[in-house]
């Protein structure tokens, strides 16, 4: 008997079916800070994973087999910590340890072997990489600008991220950029008012980020390589942290309609729009875990 490990979206089950399906981590304010929690793309069935690690967790992100979580937990007002733990928030273990430095948020590679993080660990934010198990870290980025919010493509080859080195410094606008996974190549990819937060499609076709219009935050998507970038949600409101289902038919993100965010999903066109939290306890963050099935022939 072999066993063949298949990637499944609950949707394509059945043809008709259109709703949203899956699990969706997040960020929620849990005092003292935030912790991770879970609920399922209908926005029900909120759970807390309990992650036995101390300190205020935050910027969760599954491993493309759904199998791990990525987080990064402050410990101090100045001390981030990177940690993998299993999808169901046990085993957690210190990847990276900070000295008094934040991390930003983590991104797999799609083998599952090396994460993309931001880091402040020089005074000055850059991309960095490690393997799964804490080893191999590298500096991907070395400039003054600040660098953030990296995310590989599909297949593994290349990283896009956000940066402002066009004219770093406070209140300068950022754009997205991309780089081979070792730091080299770099090109700017977007050049309109200001964008940041950029996510892969799953098939690497197209790619969705914030964009700002007039000052106002909202959620784009343009080809991969940046060309036909259009808008997506237009609401008088800050939206944020766009994150692609593994189907690719929905988007997660985060919608400002008061001090705090909730968290909302639309198709890739701006139809469907569905709110998924409404309970003022910041939720954000999103991260959609993809699903697989062990099949025997």
């Amino acid at each position: 008997m072999a066993a063949l490990l298949l990637f499944v979206w609950p949707g394509f089950l059945r043809a008709d079916v259109q709703l949203p399906s899956g699990t969706i981590a997040f960020q929620r304010r849990a005092d003292p800070g935030y912790r991770i929690f879970t609920m399922s793309a209908r926005g029900d069935e909120i759970r807390d994973l309990k992650i036995a690690v101390e300190g205020s967790l935050a910027f969760p992100r599954y491993s493309h087999d759904g199998t791990r979580l990525a987080f990064a937990a402050k410990v101090s007002d100045r001390r981030q910590d990177l940690y993998v733990c299993e999808a169901d928030g046990k085993n957690p273990r210190l990847i990276v340890p900070s000295p008094d430095a934040e991390i930003g948020g983590p991104a797999w590679s799609p083998d599952g072997a090396t994460i993309a993080f931001a880091w402040k660990r020089d005074g000055n934010w850059e991309i960095y990489s490690v393997h799964a198990d804490g080893t191999a870290l590298t500096r991907l980025t070395n400039h003054p600008a600040f660098d953030s919010t990296p995310v590989f493509s599909p297949d593994g080859r290349r990283i896009a991220f956000t940066s402002d080195r066009e004219g770093a410094g406070v209140g300068k606008d950022s754009h997205l950029y991309l780089m081979n996974a070792d730091g080299s190549g770099v090109k700017k990819l977007t050049s309109g008012e200001d964008e940041s937060a950029p996510d892969f499609s799953p098939d690497g076709s197209r790619i969705a980020f914030v964009g700002f219009t007039r000052g106002n935050a909202d959620i784009w998507i343009a080809d991969a390589d940046g060309s036909h970038a259009r808008r997506v949600t237009i609401q008088a409101t800050f939206e944020y942290t766009p994150r692609w289902s593994p189907d690719g038919r929905w988007i997660a993100f985060e919608t400002y309609l008061g001090e705090t965010p909730d968290l909302f999903l639309a198709r890739p066109d701006g139809t469907g729009r569905r709110r998924l939290t409404n309970d003022g306890l910041y939720s954000g963050a999103p991260s959609w875990r993809p699903v697989f099935l062990f099949v025997r022939k």
